[in-house]
């Protein structure tokens, strides 16, 4: 008894640790069209907290605010973005508020915003965590000895501050640049008894983890106040996030990295692990899922809102929409990219979670 009390405690910490994260990422990322919906003169029919069914409702002006029964982020229905019905559609097409009949940089900055917010969102969730706790810096704890690290200089107790010119995200960050770089020089700038010294070094090729190594060990410290100012540690630290994960997608590609990504049961793990480590682990866990969100609706798949960007460009030059049979066409195989990629993501968490069990 004491056993299935203790699973059921897991599983409801799981549900509700991811309903927290996701809810909260994706609700943004949705006040970001609305709210840039809304700078454009853009209707907004109904802006909705959550999904399902409504459960409360009140119409302000020509706007429905409702709370949907499944609290898993938003929804912020346009004029004319989607209308299901030929008289809506006609109806939407003389509507100056309507979002076909507004230009198409203002169309583009109303689907940009989702994604802007996300980062907006991580951004202000790190100046606060590192305002309070510190910057989470790599840190080099010992340098193994006739090591590429050795001969190129580096020496315990060197702070990493950026690779081949740009922030690096901490631990996970330094490491993702090292592992995909072997046999290419890497310029990599530290921070050495309070003074930057900028030094390089070619990884080795590890026959055994099949990366790149220098070999180092490696140590996260939070240091208080950072080097450059907490917002702008921020933004570095945003920005080196998206720097690393594309750096891994162009491995990926390349052959020189793998493919590790996490569907709704990895986040659900992650979250639930968060949220028992803390409220700042749970936050920063936000904050880097926040990332991950608005860089994946960047993608120009034309079903996320990078590819709906893409959509618009093209239309721009064109100086006419493209055919609705291709658009949508285009759509099916973005959705179709779309459930591949979550379908692989979620038999990988699965995968992740036998192999722990074993």
């Amino acid at each position: 008894m004491g056993k299935r009390i203790c699973n059921g405690q897991v599983w409801r910490l799981y549900a509700l640790s991811f309903i927290v994260v996701l809810g909260v990422v994706v609700f943004v990322h949705e006040l970001g069209h609305f709210l840039a919906a809304r700078l454009s003169g853009a209707g907004v029919i109904e802006f909705a907290l959550g999904f399902g069914p409504r459960i409360w409702s009140r119409q302000r002006g020509e706007t429905l605010y409702s709370i949907r029964l499944l609290p898993l982020g938003g929804m912020c229905r346009l004029v004319g973005q989607d209308d299901a019905e030929a008289s809506d559609r006609k109806a939407s097409a003389r509507d100056p508020k309507s979002f076909q009949n507004k230009p198409i940089w203002k169309r583009v900055f109303i689907v940009a915003a989702g994604p802007i917010m996300n980062f907006v969102l991580a951004v202000v969730i790190l100046a606060v965590l590192f305002g309070a706790y510190g910057v989470p810096m790599a840190g080099i704890a010992h340098v193994v000895p006739d090591t590429p690290a050795e001969r190129a200089g580096f020496l315990a107790g060197d702070t990493i501050l950026t690779v081949n010119g740009k922030p690096v995200a901490g631990v996970g960050g330094f490491v993702g640049a090292i592992s995909t770089s072997w046999d290419r020089p890497v310029s990599v700038g530290i921070l050495r008894d309070g003074s930057r010294v900028d030094l390089t070094v070619v990884p080795e090729y590890d026959a055994e983890s099949k990366v790149g190594k220098i070999g180092v060990g490696l140590s996260e410290t939070l240091v208080k106040g950072g080097t450059r100012g907490t917002l702008v540690e921020a933004v570095a630290f945003t920005y080196g996030t998206v720097n690393t994960t594309l750096s891994m997608l162009v491995a990926t590609i390349t052959g020189r990295g793998k493919a590790d990504v996490s569907g709704p049961i990895g986040i659900a793990g992650l979250s639930a692990q968060a949220a028992r480590a803390g409220l700042p682990s749970l936050m920063m866990l936000i904050a880097l899922i926040s990332i991950s969100l608005g860089l994946l609706n960047l993608m120009p798949i034309p079903i996320l809102d990078g590819g709906w960007i893409l959509l618009l460009l093209v239309e721009g030059i064109k100086g006419s929409p493209l055919k609705p049979e291709f658009e949508g066409f285009l759509r099916f195989v973005g959705l179709a990219l779309l459930v591949l990629l979550m379908v692989y993501a979620t038999v990988s968490d699965i995968s992740r979670l036998l192999v722990e069990r074993l």
